[in-house]
């Protein structure tokens, strides 16, 4: 009697579950939902997601509330089974109590307010530009990217002095470094990106790899549910950008996302270099037109699955494709020009996510991904002449030749991301997060000219990599909380390669080399709100990043491999405050400032290599390292009108190699001079000014302003040579204006915008010059449907 009451009370008994977001479709975590008994109040969890169990067969009035938002009442009706997908849409709503504001914090807040030092853009707010996620980046404080050209160019990302490969990037906590060439970070439009958080010498466990100064996590509109957002923008230098996002979510939990976008330009802009003008070698500064730097990339992505499920949070099998074309114009200087070498390359990679809360025990939350690229790149370089910077032909061989290396060259950067997060809250108090990390890389490569020698295609390089992290974390109360965590990392590489280092290698200058070392890393991170407006945080990690294939192996053009490369570690220390008062609920500011300290081994830096041929890059292990910096930032809000904000980053790169060479009786020559070829002093500026309903209708009209300043450098090391002879990267301003007019409630949108507005003559690493001035217009089409 018993078994069959037990039945008959599950057949008659349901449940519910659903998700909690705004009116503009971005996920509200904690939001309370009270039954009228009291009996089976829940609250949403981090992702806005809620369910309840063994609830009798009835109607129920419920009663949805958060701080920010305006309550939501609703009648649910419970049958038998259970009701899924509901979806409940809150209004943003400012609240009064006892005359102080109270405001909801949304995502991009919270994550800004971790124990991690960390830096979050609100990607939203720039939909309606032009930017990629390269140039979104390059306005926080401590961050430069430096691009070695125009649109598709090769990018130098640095993080507090952290360059390249030390900061990992990823997208939804997923590794992006085996996505290949059509998808990097200056390629990738903003618009796809709800967030983007950034981690600063100390990264957590859950995203676990190998970073040693920092992470990058590009957080897609994975909240909203069901939306449209499509944009077009053209531009200077026969310059193309479109974009396409779109996710759709029915009733019965099956979901479908697709992002996908369009690059394309000429890169035709204008420089000034000195360059050959015939053949005897005389040389003249001209200002000419790039003539070979035309770049193309496609990109879908593609995701279906379900939500919601019992025994699926999420499952998602995902396929992306990708193909590029780049021309390639110069080598690692200007030195070096080229008219007809190119690359190009596909990705195919496929992939599957899976999240499963409460798995097993409550508060056990299980998150697996993984991908594996079975995409090719090609290098063509089989033209025997050399061009100058003004397109001439200034020499020519009648023998077969090239213009660097002559190659026609087809490899396979074959690689795998498996990750897997296994979480438990174990109560309000202690947490517990378990991850691990594994990557495999192989590289085939054939010669696919006729008299070529593909003595490679079954000598393959290959890579496996694994790292393992635990984590504990302990929220003593909402004002403070602090996290401890260790890392462990293992990597074998091995390689057939060039061991005699000679110009023109012959068989016989090849063999077998390998690569193998284990190491360890750990941290601390902790945060104290002093009061609602006033927080301090600091943090520690001994951080470690071994050697990547690029490094290890070369990329088949500029950089040549160095398979001797160690694993490079840093003790980073962070000390940050942020004090964000709201004065008579018109006046919004946030003042940002952090100390930091970075004491690196074996630091890993790019060295330049001369050939008999070209100018190529090579990374090198520089023994000792070490940064002090400082950072900060201030920004002004008044009403939703005005907004003005600033940053300025220093950063005093030293190198601290006594003795060079194994001569230990002899102090270098370099020893505590500062790195070169790195800014160490740079800063950003920018103002905005809104018009509401400025023709008397429903819209928005706004003028903005940006300002990018870096401080001049020395190229090469500043003890060698005389000072008055030094090449130096001089003093730089980068001023940008754009007007974006928005209406019918942000449906329509369309941005004018100048870059380089001032047409002056900006650089890079090795003075790669930048494009000259440039003017955009964009269009785009925003549909959100809540339902």
């Amino acid at each position: 009697m018993l078994l069959s009451c037990q039945g008959l009370y599950a057949q008659s008994a349901g449940s519910l579950s659903g998700s909690v977001v705004s009116e503009s479709g971005i996920k509200i975590p904690n939001v309370l939902i009270r039954f009228s008994s009291k009996k089976n109040n829940q609250y949403s969890d981090t992702e806005g997601m809620f369910k309840v169990s063994s609830l009798p067969k009835g109607d129920y009035e419920i009663v949805l509330s958060a701080i920010g938002f305006a309550n939501l009442n609703a009648t649910i009706k419970i049958n038998s089974g259970m009701v899924t997908n509901q979806q409940f849409v809150l209004k943003e709503q400012v609240q009064e109590l006892n005359e102080v504001g109270v405001f909801g914090k949304n995502d991009a807040k919270r994550s800004a307010e971790q124990a991690y030092q960390v830096a979050v853009i609100d990607a939203r707010k720039l939909h309606n530009t032009t930017l990629n996620i390269a140039h979104a980046l390059n306005n926080v404080p401590g961050i430069r990217v430096r691009e070695s050209g125009g649109l598709g160019s090769d990018v130098d990302f640095s993080l507090n002095g952290f360059i390249g490969n030390q900061v990992k990037f990823f997208i939804d906590g997923i590794p992006m470094e085996n996505m290949g060439n059509a998808f990097r970070i200056n390629n990738i439009p903003i618009n796809m990106a709800e967030r983007i958080e950034v981690y600063k010498g100390v990264v957590p466990v859950t995203l676990g790899a190998d970073a040693l100064g920092g992470a990058i996590n590009i957080v897609t509109n994975s909240g909203r549910t069901n939306y449209l957002d499509a944009s077009y923008a053209v531009g200077s230098f026969n310059t193309h950008k479109a974009s396409l996002n779109l996710a759709s979510n029915s009733k019965s939990g099956f979901t479908l996302m697709i992002n996908a976008f369009q690059n394309y330009s000429k890169n035709n802009y204008w420089i000034e270099s000195e360059t050959p003008v015939n053949q005897y070698g005389q040389v003249e500064l001209v200002r000419a037109r790039r003539f070979h730097d035309r770049y193309k990339n496609e990109m879908l992505m593609l995701g279906l699955g379900v939500r919601n499920k019992t025994w699926a949070d999420q499952l998602i099998f995902g396929i992306d494709f990708g193909r590029y074309v780049k021309d390639i114009q110069s080598g690692a200087t200007m030195e070096d020009v080229y008219g007809e070498r190119e690359s190009k390359g596909v990705t195919i990679l496929p992939s599957v996510k899976y999240l499963k809360r409460n798995l097993l025990l409550k508060g056990m939350d299980l998150n697996v991904s993984g991908n594996f690229n079975f995409g090719h790149d090609r290098i063509i370089d089989t033209a025997n002449r050399q061009y100058n910077w003004l397109g001439q032909v200034i020499r020519k061989s009648a023998a077969t030749g090239s213009e660097r290396s002559r190659m026609d060259s087809r490899y396979r950067n074959n690689d795998g991301v498996f990750t897997s997060n296994l979480s438990y809250r174990i109560n309000e108090r202690h947490s517990l997060v378990l991850s691990n990390n594994y990557t495999t890389f192989k590289r085939v490569n054939h010669d696919l000219l006729p008299d070529g020698n593909d003595q490679f295609a079954n000598r393959p390089n290959t890579i496996v990599k694994n790292v393992l992290g635990i984590s504990y974390r302990y929220d003593h109360s909402a004002k403070w909380s602090t996290s401890v965590f260790g890392k462990y990392f293992h990597q074998t590489s091995r390689s057939f390669m060039n061991v005699n280092g000679v110009d023109n290698p012959r068989h016989e200058d090849y063999d077998w080399r390998s690569n193998v070392f284990s190491t360890k890393g750990y941290g601390l991170a902790t945060t104290y709100f002093i009061t609602p407006v006033l927080q301090v945080r600091s943090s520690y990690e001994k951080g470690v990043r071994v050697p990547t294939s690029g490094e290890l192996f070369g990329n088949m053009n500029e950089l040549d491999g160095n398979i001797q490369l160690k694993p490079e570690s840093s003790d980073n220390i962070n000390l940050g405050m942020i004090y964000s008062p709201v004065i008579n609920k018109t006046h919004f500011f946030i003042f940002d400032a952090a100390f930091l300290y970075r004491n690196s081994k074996d630091f890993i830096r790019p060295s330049l290599l001369k050939t008999m041929r070209s100018t190529l890059l090579r990374m090198v292990n520089l023994r000792d390292v070490d940064n002090k910096g400082l950072e900060a930032s201030i920004r002004y809000r008044f009403k939703n009108k005005i907004n003005l904000g600033t940053n300025i980053s220093y950063q005093n790169l030293i190198n601290r190699t006594k003795y060079e060479g194994g001569h230990n009786d002899m102090v270098s020559i370099v020893y505590k001079d500062r790195i070169p070829n790195m800014p160490y002093l740079f800063g950003n500026a920018d103002a905005s000014y809104t018009f509401n309903k400025p023709f008397g209708t429903d819209g928005t009209l706004t003028f903005g302003y940006q300002l990018q300043y870096v401080h001049a450098y020395y190229e090469g090391w500043p003890s060698l040579g005389d000072r008055s002879g030094k090449i130096t990267i001089p003093k730089q301003w980068n001023h940008n204006a754009n007007m974006i007019y928005s209406f019918k409630g942000g449906k329509y949108n369309l941005t004018v915008e100048s870059l380089n507005l001032t047409d002056a003559l900006l650089y890079d690493h090795f003075k790669l010059q930048k494009p000259s001035r440039a003017f955009n217009a964009k269009l785009r089409y925003f549909l959100f449907n809540a339902k």
